[in-house]
């Protein structure tokens, strides 16, 4: 299940206290990916269930939160090299 996986993964993540560096190379793994295009390709084709929507919405949510937690790191190296 994608959004058990990926929210522990997360969470570890976030917990560890990673450095702007660790922020900006933060990548979702190769199965989280391949798991959500899955659902991206089958919406195209019908109706999500609501477990596979909620598992959806998971990925969305944590990729936002992380687009938003780089553009904050980029931000503070900026100052460093500044």
């Amino acid at each position: 299940m994608l959004d058990v996986q990926l929210t522990r993964d997360f969470a570890l993540f976030i917990a560890n206290q990673p450095t702007a560096e660790q922020i900006l190379a933060f990548t979702a793994s190769d199965a989280a990916i391949e798991r959500a295009y899955v659902f991206i390709d089958a919406e195209r084709e019908r109706a999500l269930s609501e477990e596979e929507r909620h598992e959806i919405d998971t990925y969305l949510l944590i990729q936002h939160i992380m687009i938003l937690a780089k553009a904050k790191a980029r931000r503070k190296l900026q100052r460093r090299t500044s």
